[in-house]
């Protein structure tokens, strides 16, 4: 539920240092399991580049606010449990991008919550990843249903010391992560004095609970723990992402189109928009791009400073074969080139809106040389062929 984000970043550190995970983290580590204007939500597997608390994340993305791209709908209150009533989908299999990069060491269980009236499944795991066993356990989530395709990602999940949860981040209005075996109850109290119940959840060799609430983004909360005789354990506070700007009604560069099962369950087209940067929080000019669902990536620096090159997405979800790289770059970048390995892919430039000095590119890239070779640099040329610009995106998410 990718990653895979250089988010973003910004925007996300003062809420990092109100969770123990990064959100950032989970952010780039969208697997396109997915979503995102890139803010915080490990993810649609989709995945944006690096974390920092190492994630993994199917989404490819990278440096955005990160909305809430493949879940466009009002959430209510989450209802459900991990032992299903319903009968789930089928779990992601081992061949999955997350499940290859963080091999379940674990049972694989299935959450059920309710997401704007629809039922949602997302299964969720623990494992080491193979790109950072040095962090230790990490938790793994892949959501489907209710608007979600695949979103999700993986990031290191240990309950500090004295503490008694932790925050993974979450992607559209589901946020979850990690809590001590003592709790009986999750509860999101929001603004306004509203308060939501959320869900409990644990499997086979499970280091600890697995917590899921579902709320209205953005929205800032106090996720508060208790025990069976209402003991409060402890307590998270989750700040509001800025709030997504809507897809402007004109202006937009339709950048390219994409089939059906790839970055969304149907057919659609990618549009670019030069967005005033007030609206992200940003002076200056900022670039976003909407896919056809309304799911958003924008950038959180001005378009008018460096990078001379920007990723917004790099994307993928856990059901397609190709990722999707594109972004914007300045008007000396002619050719963006993404090293994989021995093998290379890009696309020229195509010069964007009047007056703003700005190109737009974008290129595809088999899913299976992602995982193959996960180290990746992607650089910028000049009409005359040279490297004006180069930055090493790391380990796919």
């Amino acid at each position: 539920m990718n990653t895979i984000e250089d988010r973003l970043r910004e925007a996300l550190r003062e809420r990092a240092g109100q969770s123990p995970v990064s959100p950032d983290a989970w952010s780039r580590t969208l697997a396109r399991t997915r979503r995102r204007v890139w803010g915080p939500a490990w993810t649609r597997s989709m995945i944006p580049v690096t974390a920092a608390a190492a994630i993994v994340v199917i989404i490819v993305g990278a440096a955005l606010l990160t909305g809430n791209r493949g879940q466009h709908n009002e959430p209510g209150p989450a209802r459900g449990s991990a032992s299903a009533s319903a009968t789930p989908p089928a779990p992601p299999g081992p061949n999955s991008y997350l499940m290859r990069g963080t091999p379940p060491v674990t049972a694989v269980v299935p959450v059920k919550l309710t997401v704007g009236g629809k039922t949602t499944w997302t299964f969720v795991w623990f494992g080491y990843m193979k790109s950072a066993r040095d962090q230790g356990i990490a938790l793994c989530s892949v959501t489907d249903g209710g608007g979600y395709y695949g979103s999700g990602g993986c990031g290191a999940a240990p309950v500090p010391p004295g503490q008694a949860a932790a925050s993974a981040g979450g992607t559209g209005a589901i946020q979850l992560g990690v809590v001590v075996r003592q709790a009986a109850s999750v509860t999101a109290l929001l603004p306004g004095g509203h308060r939501v119940p959320g869900v409990l959840a644990s499997g086979r060799g499970f280091p600890y609970q697995v917590w899921a609430v579902v709320y209205p983004q953005p929205s800032s909360a106090q996720v508060v723990f208790a025990d069976a005789g209402g003991r409060r354990l402890g307590q998270l506070s989750l700040r509001a992402d800025y709030p997504t700007p809507s897809q402007p009604r004109t202006g937009g560069i339709p950048v390219f189109r994409y089939p059906a099962r790839t970055l969304e369950p149907s057919a659609g087209t990618m549009t670019a928009y030069l967005l005033d940067g007030r609206v992200v929080g940003v002076r200056g000019h900022v670039v976003g791009f909407w896919d056809s669902r309304s799911g958003s990536s924008i950038s959180l620096v001005p378009a008018d400073g460096p990078p001379a090159v920007k990723v917004l997405g790099d994307e993928f979800t856990s059901h397609s074969k190709q990722a999707y790289f594109y972004g914007y770059a300045h008007e000396n970048v002619r050719r963006v080139t993404l090293r994989l390995g021995g093998k290379q892919y890009s696309a020229r430039t195509v010069a964007a809106w009047p007056g703003s000095d700005l190109r737009l590119w974008h290129f595809t890239v088999p899913v299976s040389a992602l995982l193959v070779h996960p180290s990746r640099v992607l650089l910028g040329y000049d009409a005359a062929g040279r490297v004006i610009w180069q930055q090493n995106l790391g380990a796919a998410r």
